[in-house]
Parts: C-alpha cells; structure tokens; sequence
C-alpha cells in the first residue's frame, strides 16, 4: 500500500510539474512586429513577379501589433503612382477579410502562431481565361533576432500544380510605435 501511494504521488508530481513547463511555454510572449518597415529589393525576391512592374515598386508597411490584432497599412509607389491597403489580421484563428492586393475583390483568411511566424491562410478565386480557379496562398511574417528585419514569404499554389514563393525583406524604417 505504501508502494503505491508513493507511486501515485511521485506520478502526480511528475503531472503537476509538467502542466507547470507546459504553462511556461504558452506564456512566452510572441515578437511584436510594430514598426514602419521598408522592403529591400536586394535581397527580396518576387517570383513570378519579378520580370513585371510592380519589381519596381517601393513598398512600406506600417504596422500596429497587439496581440491577436495585427494590422498592416502596405503603401505600394510606383512612378508617381501610390496605392495603399489597410489589412487586418487576428493571429487567434477567428478569421478576417482583406481587400485583394492585386486585382479586386476581397481576401478571407485565417491567420495563427506558428512558433516565431504569424501565418496566414487564404483560398481565393480568380478570373483567368480559362474560367474561374481557385489560388490558396499562405503568408508568413518573421521577425529576425535583433528585431531589425522583416521576412514576409508568400507561397501560392494554384490549379497548375507546384508552388510559387515570394520572399519579400523589410528593414525598420521607424522605431516601434509605443503601445
């Protein structure tokens, strides 16, 4: 009976004190990806967009992270020309809508933690010439070590098979803003 008592409670403690090492894993706070950041071309690298205009393009993004809410104001310029999306994502997973970056129409994803990574993942429909197809497309945001670059990677797939990445590098253009 002592045995058994004794193994019960050592198999409690184990219980307890791993439930306590899995609490202090959930509690690490994730990066804050706050800040006015501007894409460098020279190590960005669009894909299949690369031979197009919008290479040319300068890019900033203004973010405001507080954790689930992430929201991007993503300013394209381009001779003269500028264009700018205000885009919202909750990385708990409840979903969002976007307005498309290229072309029209909205975008619905849901966007989650992955480790260090916020991720989001979208399906959306396009008009081609050969009807609709449908285009999902996972965006993913890292925030480097020292907090002064931004890797946003883009993979799309389609109904052509295989995937197709853009890796787009931002460096901190502005302090983060205060919260």
């Amino acid at each position: 009976m002592k045995k058994a008592l004794s193994c019960f409670l050592l198999l409690a403690l184990a219980v307890v004190c791993a439930a306590r090492d899995d609490k202090k894993k959930e509690s690490k706070p994730h990066p804050d990806l706050t800040g006015t950041w501007a894409l460098d071309k020279s190590k960005s690298d669009l894909g299949p967009f690369r031979d197009r205009p919008i290479a040319k393009a300068d890019e900033t993004l203004v973010i405001a992270h507080h954790d689930p809410e992430l929201k991007i104001m993503r300013t394209l310029s381009l001779n003269g020309q500028e264009q700018s999306h205000d885009l919202a994502y909750y990385t708990d997973g409840r979903g969002e809508t976007n307005p498309a970056t290229f072309g029209g129409g909205e975008v619905k994803s849901k966007t989650k933690w992955d480790g260090e990574k916020v991720v989001a993942k979208s399906s959306t429909m396009r008009q081609t010439s050969q009807g609709a197809v449908f285009i999902d497309v996972t965006d993913r945001w890292q925030l480097s070590a020292d907090g002064q670059t931004l890797t946003e990677t883009t993979s799309i797939s389609g109904p052509m098979g295989g995937v197709q990445d853009i890796k787009q590098v931002f460096r901190r253009a502005g302090a983060p803003a205060a919260k």
